[in-house]
């Protein structure tokens, strides 16, 4: 019996000949604009692609014709990160589950890096002045010398800490325990608290678990003081939000980039949108054109294992 793939018309009519290549046996079942799957079609389906060009518009549809598919086998997703607890009801149901780890790190990285040079030049005040035509002078800060501790060491974390080293940047590695072959200076996630007092910055890199959920608490983002800064680009369910609005509102901390939040999206009259040297982003970082090329990327490699029967990349 040939495997059935599930995915949307856009990675489809992209990608055929490709798959067809890789593949010459493999069936499709395609996610077509807003129609409804039947369910004969739902029935065959033995795989899944998860694609960029799915998100966010179609993404509950798409994994509602998933969770129906009796005979799935394997789901591979465009992103990195899987702690949404619908993945969990794949794996629950012996799914074989891989990621595009990876793909986002560049842009990620990048927007990682906005956040901190905006921030040390004003940018959110420099543009509400020109919003009003004020030309209001300001000297900027730099980020040549300043300490930086990069949490998490996956691939975000790697090019956070790299470009961060371009910059001029001090990068230390915050992960569980050093392997030995790192490029930069290593410390313990477990000493979180001392690495903010001893540094700059904290860049937040780090999928969330039951053992990093709040991990940078209100004493964590204490420690990193009234000229530090804090960016996120991990989960909101990381950080203490309540704290650090507060740290914000109050001066306690020196500004935050942010493009995760708890919940998400954040309410309208969550304190937090109004906090001072804030950047808050909706939680597309890593969302660039490139991105859903690299997830294609790492699918088709993938199928090329499936169908070698190899061990597959990223799987959870």
């Amino acid at each position: 019996m040939a495997d059935v793939l599930f995915c949307t018309d856009v990675f489809f009519a992209a990608n055929e000949a490709r798959l067809r290549a890789i593949a010459p046996e493999l069936e499709y079942v395609t996610l077509n604009g807003e129609e409804q799957v039947e369910d004969a079609d739902v029935g065959r389906i033995t795989m899944t692609f998860f694609s960029h060009d799915a998100w966010p518009e179609r993404a509950g549809n798409f994994f509602g014709v998933a969770m129906r598919a009796e005979k799935l086998q394997w789901f591979h997703t465009m992103s990195a990160g899987v702690d949404s607890p619908v993945f969990s009801t794949f794996t629950d149901r012996g799914v074989r589950l891989t990621t595009s780890s990876g793909s986002s790190a560049a842009p990620i990285a990048r927007t990682a890096m906005m956040y901190l040079l905006a921030l040390t030049r004003d940018l959110p005040a420099m543009i509400r002045s020109q919003d009003r035509a004020e030309w209001n002078w300001h000297r900027w800060d730099e980020l040549d010398g300043r300490s930086v501790a990069v949490v998490g060491w996956g691939p975000i974390g790697q090019e956070v800490a790299r470009l961060a080293d371009a910059f001029g940047m001090q990068p230390t590695i915050v992960r569980r325990a050093a392997h030995g072959d790192e490029p930069y200076p290593v410390q313990p996630l477990s000493e979180l608290l001392r690495v903010a007092a001893d540094h700059d910055v904290m860049v937040v890199a780090l999928p969330l678990t039951p053992d990093t959920a709040g991990i940078v608490s209100a004493e964590v983002i204490e420690a990193l003081g009234s000229r530090g800064l804090l960016v996120n680009v991990g989960r909101g369910e990381l950080v203490d939000q309540a704290a650090l609005t507060s740290a914000l509102v109050d001066g306690r901390l020196g500004g935050a980039g942010i493009d995760v939040t708890e919940p998400e999206p954040l309410p309208a009259d969550d304190p937090l949108w109004a906090a001072p040297n804030l950047i808050l982003t909706p939680h597309n970082s890593g969302s660039t054109d490139g991105t859903g090329r690299r997830a294609a990327e790492a699918f088709l490699a993938n199928l090329e294992r499936w169908v070698a029967d190899d061990d597959l990349f990223n799987e959870i």
